[in-house]
């Protein structure tokens, strides 16, 4: 997904600043505040539908029964099975660390956000 270009607000990995000289200018830089954090929490609501997916592919373990049927092809077919089985299950944790790392990183950055939109607020009442 592609970001909005912003005037006055620069995000760097998960620090927020804002360069406003004048109240006009952080009103606009409040706006674009707003903005970005609608922006941020629409791409945690798909990090989070995506963690609770992987989430529950890691938690089928052994949800399937192989049933045993005499024969060298069918305990071979098990054994393909389980391996496959335990790779989807493996590259679903996998996918899990990366997916809450993802959103800690965008929980900072509208914690950030918050913060900056806090500091704009304060400098309009200064300035008006």
């Amino acid at each position: 997904m592609e970001l909005a270009t912003t005037r006055f607000i620069l995000i760097d990995g998960t620090s927020v600043t804002a360069n406003v000289k004048s109240a006009s200018e952080a009103k606009l830089a409040s706006k674009e505040v707003r903005q970005k954090k609608r922006e941020y929490l629409h791409i945690r609501k798909g990090l989070t539908r995506d963690l609770k997916a992987a989430q529950k592919i890691a938690g089928k373990a052994g949800a399937k029964k192989i049933t045993k049927q005499p024969g060298l092809l069918s305990r071979v077919g098990s054994a393909i099975a389980g391996l496959a089985m335990a790779h989807g299950q493996a590259s679903a944790r996998m996918d899990m660390v990366s997916l809450e790392e993802e959103c800690t990183r965008t929980d900072e950055v509208l914690h950030n956000l918050d913060a900056v939109l806090i500091q704009l607020q304060g400098k309009l009442l200064h300035h008006s």
